[in-house]
């Protein structure tokens, strides 16, 4: 069996080194690594490159189309075709298009999954057209939470519940490691140490989570709560809050960081803890618990579904400082070492890069 992964979007900001493009989507090259034990398995990008990379059994095709020639895709899809995949894999729902004229040019016998990259469903009367014709042509819909399909339900811009399927978008390749060896890198101290990791944007609410942090901290004096982010919108915002806080220098804005000493930043922390109001999979929070950090997160779909509807660590609503507080409290009373085996059990059985592609390949079998 051969799987085709495509997709019809152009990176932005440019790349036109593979390799840089391959380690910087490495949350799912990892995935597509285990999915290659399983089948043949390839993978599609139009980067600023053309050529091939064979990596880790996995063959990696580079294209090169245009933005024009992906809106109108009858060269790419019959590339694809040329490949003589029995599975395609479309990466997005905001393709209807792409998808209608894609199952024209490679017939019935091959199977059309999309996979759920946080698009939203569409409002506009001639793409809701699209999309429902393209429903049509879609075999299943792969999900990080069934829940996140609801609205596209409801708009009935997906007709078949039965046709969404749950399984996580992508993975980590981090570990557990010595708490103590983590701490020598990052320099990070405290009782409970939390982390949170995301934009400072409005959807990730950096400024509920240390407002409600400072007053958390208030009680518990051995608490330090380190802050990672790419870009800084609300940076202004909070560093004013800390500044009129008392416990405000509990609170470390530590700012960018790159991806690989993302595994020792995880490893330092006790929790992880997440203030966001929608994550189509939360990768931060998925690379987290693979190094068994406690989650403390929003009740969102993506969330309920990673924890085992709050099997372990704790949920509380977006939005709700009050509620983050007392999240916030109950988590230092959790049992560490029982919620720490939990968390690294439920990553190995439905979060792992394996568990991920043996869960894609029991929906293919299913649908064929």
């Amino acid at each position: 069996m051969k799987i085709i992964h495509i997709s019809y979007n152009i990176p932005r900001p440019n790349f036109s080194d593979p390799e840089a493009w391959l380690k910087r989507i490495s949350f799912t090259t990892h995935v597509l690594h285990h999915m290659a034990t399983y089948a043949s398995t390839v993978a599609i990008y139009n980067i600023q490159y053309k050529g091939f990379v064979e990596k880790n059994n996995v063959s990696y095709y580079f294209p090169n189309f245009s933005r024009w020639a992906l809106r109108f895709p009858f060269r790419f899809n019959r590339f694809v075709k040329n490949l003589q995949p029995d599975v395609v894999i479309v990466h997005g729902l905001i393709f209807p298009w792409q998808v209608v004229m894609l199952r024209m040019q490679l017939g019935q016998a091959v199977k059309i999954l999309a996979q759920h990259h946080a698009e939203r469903p569409f409002w506009d009367v001639l793409r809701i057209f699209f999309q429902r014709w393209a429903d049509r042509h879609i075999d299943a819909y792969l999900f990080a939470s069934q829940d996140l399909a609801s609205d596209w339900l409801a708009k009935q811009q997906i007709r078949n519940a039965s046709k969404v399927k749950e399984v996580m978008t992508a993975s980590s390749s981090f570990y557990p490691m010595d708490k103590k060896i983590a701490r020598q890198v990052t320099r990070a101290t405290g009782k409970h140490v939390f982390l949170w990791v995301g934009n400072l944007n409005e959807n990730k609410d950096p400024e509920t989570m240390v407002r409600a942090f400072t007053r958390f901290a208030h009680r518990h004096e051995g608490a330090s709560l380190y802050m990672i982010y790419q870009s800084v919108e609300l940076l202004r915002q909070l560093k004013k809050i800390l500044s009129e806080s008392s416990t405000g220098h509990r609170v470390f804005l530590v700012g960018k960081v790159e991806n690989d000493e993302l595994l020792h930043w995880y490893n330092s922390a006790d929790f992880i803890v997440s203030s966001s109001h929608y994550e189509s999979a939360g990768i931060a929070v998925c690379e987290a618990l693979s190094c068994g950090c406690i989650p403390i997160l929003t009740n969102i779909p993506s969330f309920r579904m990673m924890t085992q509807r709050g099997a372990m660590g704790v949920l509380f609503e977006p939005g709700d400082e009050d509620g983050l507080v007392s999240a916030l409290a109950r988590g230092v009373t959790l049992n560490r070492a029982e919620e720490v085996e939990k968390v690294l059990q439920r990553f190995n059985e439905a979060l792992s890069c394996d568990a991920i592609a043996r869960r894609i390949m029991q929906i293919i079998q299913e649908e064929t």
